[in-house]
């Protein structure tokens, strides 16, 4: 008979009921659970074994360098940051709506950090995400240019709910990928959410994407609907540096 219902577990994909199946019944019989309560154990098990399991491949799908909570995150250390608009972010309404979070602000202050925390809530709330620097859109725009599967590209990144764009300004792009980069803003235009992460003022896109025509177009579309995170406060690797007694190199008095 056990034998025959580990069967039919495994049949109905509920593999890890089938595997907990000893555990689970002789703790109902020590504990002397009632059908629905033992019936309920057995659901709920299942279900958030399949949450768990669906979350780590939408982890994994999405490419993160990393995992980093908002509870990881020191706001205290950032004071410029505002509280409130973090927390409306993770809600993920903005997800829904087609929106954008850009976040601006020097080397070392969490832009990074706070950009994969909302990714992270965005996967936890079941949300598709993709993320990408900014070195890997370009290379990928010229693999897929080699190869002759631009349109496959753009529509790759058209498809996530989120799409996470870190390190724009750190180079500049060139005309073709800037060219791509363009099409995929037009096609997310209000309907696909993004996070960008930059350490350049918007003034500064133009020489970005080498064009001022084509930044002013992009900074058109990702603006109309977005939320901007100016970080102005220190790097923190700097502070784990002085933390640990090393300081930067300081130019001897003139």
């Amino acid at each position: 008979m056990k034998s025959l219902l580990e069967e039919r577990l495994h049949q109905l994909n509920w593999s890890h009921t089938a595997s907990q199946l000893d555990d689970l019944v002789e703790n109902a019989s020590t504990h002397n659970v009632s059908y629905f309560d033992f019936l309920h154990t057995v659901v709920s098990g299942e279900w958030e074994h399949r949450e768990s399991t669906e979350l780590n491949r939408r982890i994994h799908r999405a490419k993160l360098p990393y995992t980093k909570t908002i509870h990881d995150f020191e706001l205290a250390f950032q004071p410029s940051l505002n509280e409130q608009r973090i927390n409306e972010t993770l809600t993920c309404r903005y997800i829904a709506k087609g929106e954008n979070r850009l976040l601006l602000g020097p080397p070392g202050v969490g832009k990074t950090h706070l950009a994969i925390a909302f990714a992270l809530e965005a996967l936890t709330q079941g949300y598709s995400v993709l993320f990408l620097t900014a070195a890997d859109l370009v290379a990928e725009c010229h693999k897929a240019e080699a190869k002759g599967t631009v349109s496959r590209l753009i529509k790759k990144w058209t498809r996530p709910d989120l799409i996470v764009l870190d390190e724009v300004g750190y180079f500049p792009f060139d005309e073709f990928s800037a060219n791509i980069f363009f099409q995929v803003i037009s096609k997310r235009y209000e309907h696909g959410a993004m996070i960008l992460t930059s350490n350049k003022s918007f003034i500064e896109w133009g020489k970005v994407f080498g064009d001022d025509v084509l930044a002013t177009a992009i900074l058109d579309r990702l603006l109309h609907h977005s939320v901007t995170f100016n970080i102005k406060g220190d790097s923190y690797r700097l502070k784990e540096k002085k933390k640990a007694g090393i300081y930067p190199a300081t130019p001897p008095a003139k």
